[in-house]
């Protein structure tokens, strides 16, 4: 990385780091308030603006591809929950296991903030 591209990439991260904050509030409340249409496309309105971000982030991508993977299967948990053809303590596992990619998510978004530029390129 230049010394140039510095700044916007740690824009970036920043984004995606705010992204992620909001993602996990809606996501919670998503969880609450079961398959409501609006509170469903605030989520998804977050993972387009995430991918965007983490296509620019190169060293986040696993951590990003697991985001993605986990929020397919908890939407598709809280559909069959919906349809009354999941167990409520699975979704509630499957909701765990989410946040905590995203948590992993964000954290190596900030460890990137934190890494010396030598480092982050």
């Amino acid at each position: 990385m230049s010394a140039s591209e510095a700044p916007a990439l740690t824009a970036v991260t920043l984004q995606l780091v705010a992204a992620l904050d909001g993602y996990e509030q809606d996501v919670n409340t998503l969880v609450q308030q079961r398959l409501d249409p609006e509170q469903y496309q605030r989520v998804s309105g977050h993972m387009d603006r995430m991918r965007q971000y983490a296509s620019a982030l190169p060293g986040l991508s696993a951590a990003w591809v697991e985001v993605m993977i986990r929020h397919f299967e908890l939407t598709h948990a809280l559909w069959r929950e919906f349809n009354a053809q999941a167990d409520p303590a699975q979704v509630q596992q499957i909701t765990q296991d989410h946040l905590q990619a995203v948590r992993r998510l964000r954290r190596q978004a900030l460890q990137l903030l934190a890494a010396p530029e030598s480092a982050r390129g």
